[in-house]
């Protein structure tokens, strides 16, 4: 047996919840590679990156999916290598940008997407921030985080639902790109019970953990992602007014204006099929699978492109765009009619949530007190976190070999440093 490669971590590339993303280097030919870095306790049974390794191995065989190299836990930590990748589209975007740029970015996700469907998940966290450019060939994109990534269910049951806002539970996804469902607590989800060792009040904070999306979910947050490249933001940002208030009536503030902005409205001075992406998707049921050949074919009807066009880099550069967009205030006034049984909300919120900063961060990403609270909960078995029996073997077969990282003094945000040394 080959000795481990060896990673030597460099520098501090981002910052998470729940891990840290490093640039570090193979010890004995310097090509680059990007290490995932998460805290985990030895108590744990499925660790946060060992899950994700294992979906993304199953998930790997497509161009937008990057490399993983390896994987390895340590006491307190484990590690991730994987191919370094260039910045992200929210990054990106400056400003509203070519709709020929918007159109590359969903075909190739559209690819994907359909990819990772056949194969039975679903990614759960589609999202500008996690929608990468390709260092070697800036054409092309790259999907990231599958630490979320579930497998599909195709049962027949009658979707179930909740009110995350009422019920104080937590919208699965990233708030400005979570679908309508995630926001209404509409989908499947198992029932789970609490344990001597595990409260109740435990377990039903993370009761919404256990909604079930589906495939039209990630093609709602696709449709929210190309809209907000070709405006360069979304009607729903936050206004400051609302930052001071509860995370509560953050959401409730951002679920009203998703409500009413349908694909008419924000599609206004956009090629009909981006409209059209969000209606189609909205219009989806639990256990249908988009038609994806027709979306490819709509897309890639989108006027004519040159050869540059369609296969040159893509090009961020800000652009003016078209007059008669829809804003804020247009979705607010068609909304003020439909709101009584959100105002109640409100009141219920304002007087239980009120002042809660704490709270602020919930809702604001997908790795906050959201699913991966069950990793800490020993006696309750998430079993979206089994893979079914073909896909394990899946993810067996193509395991990770397992790594050595080498770790110096790397301070994050002046809070936080670790000093190290690990050879697997």
């Amino acid at each position: 047996m080959s000795p481990p490669k060896i990673y030597r971590i460099t520098k501090l590339l981002d910052t998470g919840c729940h891990g840290i993303i490093f640039h570090g280097v193979e010890d004995d030919t310097n090509k680059p590679v990007a290490i995932k870095k998460v805290r985990v306790s030895q108590r744990v049974k499925r660790p946060i990156l060992r899950y994700e390794s294992q979906v993304h191995q199953i998930l790997h065989d497509h161009p937008v999916i990057p490399i993983l190299y390896g994987y390895i836990q340590h006491p307190h930590f484990e590690y991730l290598s994987m191919e370094l990748l260039g910045p992200s589209i929210r990054s990106c975007v400056k400003g509203p940008v070519a709709v020929n740029t918007a159109t590359r970015v969903v075909e190739q996700m559209l690819s994907v997407l359909e990819h990772i469907h056949k194969l039975g998940f679903i990614h759960r966290d589609i999202k500008p921030a996690n929608i990468l450019l390709s260092l070697t060939d800036p054409s092309k994109i790259k999907l990231i985080d599958f630490g979320i990534a579930r497998p599909l269910k195709h049962d027949n049951d009658i979707p179930s639902k909740y009110g995350p806002l009422s019920e104080k539970k937590h919208i699965v996804g990233t708030l400005d790109w979570a679908s309508l469902n995630a926001h209404n607590g509409i989908g499947a989800h198992a029932t789970i019970s609490s344990t001597a060792n595990s409260p109740a009040p435990i377990i039903e904070r993370i009761y919404s953990s256990f909604l079930e999306l589906a495939s039209r979910d990630d093609l709602e947050s696709l449709a929210y992602t190309a809209f907000f490249i070709l405006r360069g933001n979304l009607p729903w940002k936050r206004p400051p007014s609302i930052h001071c208030q509860s995370s509560l009536r953050t959401v409730q503030h951002v679920k009203i204006i998703k409500a009413a902005a349908s694909g008419d409205k924000l599609g206004i001075g956009f090629p009909l099929v981006f409209g059209y992406l969000l209606e189609y998707s909205l219009g989806l049921e639990f256990n249908q699978i988009p038609d994806y050949e027709d979306l490819n074919r709509r897309f890639a009807g989108l006027g004519d492109r040159t050869v540059k066009d369609a296969e040159g880099p893509l090009d961020w550069t800000p652009v003016e765009v078209q007059t008669g967009i829809v804003d804020l205030d247009e979705l607010t006034d068609d909304q003020e009619d439909a709101d009584d049984h959100d105002e109640q909300v409100n009141d219920d919120i304002e007087e239980e949530d009120h002042g809660n900063s704490s709270e602020e961060e919930r809702f604001s990403d997908s790795y906050f007190n959201t699913d991966i609270e069950l990793y800490d909960l020993q006696n309750v078995r998430d079993k979206s976190l089994t893979l079914q029996t073909k896909q394990a073997e899946l993810a067996k077969s193509g395991a990770l070999p397992e790594i050595g990282i080498i770790e110096r003094k790397i301070v994050v945000r002046d809070k936080f440093s670790w000093m190290s040394s690990h050879v697997g």
